[in-house]
């Protein structure tokens, strides 16, 4: 017995969750964005384990369509419940939809009193509108038609406008090169780095950490990160220079890949600023660590190096013509004590005297860091924001991680994924310039200790709750970067947040933000998935209202 059935993008296709799944055969989008929809099958057979099926597709959009196998990673590390709220769809650990592998020939397979699904993705890019049904013909093990299913997408004649949003998503260079063994650097290297750049900047991500250092991030005090350095340091007889030739080619495929924006590793160890990243030198012919653990952030050594280093860092950007699109860090999360806020203060001088202060910003949590005037800047924890917001500051950022449980948006692989939608509207309602989130693809463990394999340790090694590292897998044997549910889920939240940006170019913010009543706070929203496909059909209705007439 087969059974089939057409989803939206926001259900989440477990082993034995078919009946649960709402049925939906339609949708709206706009002519440069890209849809998504999901088919679930299930399987009952008491004489084959597996069976392999086929999907045939007939549509006018065919060329424009995507079809991959939803595939599952092991979470054993669901949520911390400690601090968690209760808006989970499990907290047991288990296999969670996620990884997204390319169909082939239409084939897939199902299993025995199982339900699997297909993710289906829609991309016309702008080439095509109007009303279009796709068949689904899906064939059983014998080759025999077992049924036939439509989706009517309506592709309405507008466009989203280009992403105002400043995104970045931590984009870690040096597990790239670990888990697909090539020598950072190399031109295997920068190959596999263009691949990620292009999913990278297709799902939303204008900006990009720029490791002009091995970023002191996630790594354990007295341990290393592979060296991950752009900027070459060559010292003889005591003087420093300079070679920019790597970065120039990360510049160039920036470009390539349609980024904007570089965002300047952390010059300073993360949570205080105590010490310097690891920086490695040619030294009179060898090469050799030149600093690290072992150095003073603040050092009167450190702050020469520095001196020299920022004075021609920003000139080569100025002469690359992306020096305006260029924002820096200090140091990555500073707490509230004394000690931290001295050291920041300290080191954050070193910088200023080459950078301007709005170019200046960190993660934080901590109000005072603003209200003393120590960061212009601030990127804020979400569940930190309210008051960011209740005292006015402009121009806010804003973050989340592991810390950003209670309540938040978040996109954890036990979340609903009404959860990690609603952030594009919860950023268009507060008017937020820019987002940050610390695991586009972190593919080590906590401190950056051991390799993991994503598939089955989604957690770092227990570290953090799962899905929160990354949401790109390694490529596949086809060399495709293998993308995730999540990942596209993401995406439709930016897209909510620009299809709200053209309606209020077609009419006014007050308008707009009257749909949006509901979203009062970045903790208080409609938790249901009715309300998310509700608000972006209406909202595309009032725009084909406005430009088809």
């Amino acid at each position: 017995m087969y059974r089939w059935k057409l989803t939206n993008s926001l259900e989440k296709i477990f082993f034995h969750n078919f009946d649960e799944l709402k049925e939906t055969v339609s949708g709206s989008m706009l002519k440069n964005e890209i849809h998504s929809f999901q088919l679930a099958g299930e399987f009952e057979n008491t004489e084959f384990v597996t069976v392999e099926c086929k999907v045939e597709i007939e549509s006018e959009l065919l060329p424009y369509i995507s079809i991959y196998k939803i595939g599952y990673s092991v979470n054993d590390m669901p949520s911390i419940q400690i601090e968690d709220d209760d808006d989970y769809i499990t907290k047991e650990p288990g296999l969670f939809p996620d990884p997204l592998h390319k169909v082939k020939d239409g084939k897939f397979t199902l299993v025995d009193h199982q339900v699997r699904g297909l993710w289906v993705a829609v991309e016309p890019e702008g080439k095509i509108n109007g009303i279009f049904p796709i068949k689904f013909r899906l064939f059983d093990k014998d080759g025999a038609l077992s049924s036939e299913l439509t989706y009517t997408l309506k592709i309405i004649d507008a466009e989203l406008p280009k992403q105002e949003l400043l995104n970045t998503g931590w984009f870690h260079g040096d597990c790239l090169a670990v888990l697909h063994n090539v020598e950072i650097g190399s031109e295997k290297y920068f190959e596999i780095v263009d691949k990620y750049m292009r999913v990278y900047a297709k799902f939303g991500h204008n900006m990009i950490l720029t490791p002009v250092f091995t970023p002191p991030l996630d790594t354990a005090i007295g341990s290393e990160r592979p060296t991950n350095q752009l900027v070459d340091v060559a010292v003889t007889d005591g003087k420093y220079s300079f070679g920019f030739e790597k970065l120039g080619h990360w510049i160039d495929l920036c470009r390539k890949n349609g980024i904007e924006y570089y965002e300047i590793s952390h010059l300073f160890t993360q949570w205080g600023a105590k010490f310097a990243p690891k920086v490695m030198a040619t030294v009179d012919g060898e090469y050799k660590r030149i600093f690290g653990w072992e150095t003073e952030g603040t050092s009167d050594e450190y702050k020469t190096f520095m001196t020299e280093f920022l004075s021609e860092l920003t000139a080569f950007l100025k002469k690359e013509g992306i020096y305006e699109c260029c924002y820096f860090h200090v140091s990555d999360e500073p707490d509230s004590s004394e000690e931290h806020e001295k050291r920041y203060r300290e080191a954050k001088e070193i910088i200023s005297a080459f950078v301007s202060e709005d170019k200046l910003f960190d993660a934080l949590a901590e109000y005072r860091y603003y209200e003393k005037g120590i960061i212009k800047k601030p990127v804020v924890a979400s569940n930190h924001i309210k008051k960011f917001m209740e005292n006015g500051v402009k121009n806010l950022w804003t973050y989340y991680c592991m810390a950003q449980r209670g309540g938040v948006a978040n996109r954890f692989l036990a979340q609903p994924s009404y959860r990690n939608r609603i952030l594009g509207y919860q950023l268009y309602k507060y008017n937020i310039e820019g987002f940050l989130q610390w695991g586009f693809n972190f593919w080590f463990s906590k401190g950056s200790q051991s390799v993991i394999n994503p598939y089955i340790n989604t957690t770092g090694s227990t570290a953090w709750p799962g899905g929160d590292p990354f949401v790109v897998y390694p490529l596949d044997t086809d060399g495709n970067v293998v993308c995730s549910h999540r990942l596209y889920v993401f995406n439709d939240g930016l897209q909510d947040m620009r299809a709200l940006k053209l309606l209020e170019s077609l009419t006014d913010r007050e308008t707009v933000m009257k749909m949006l009543d509901d979203v009062v706070g970045f903790d208080v929203y409609p938790r249901n998935n009715d309300y998310i496909l509700g608000l972006r059909e209406a909202i595309n209705a009032k725009i084909e209202s406005i430009v088809c007439r």
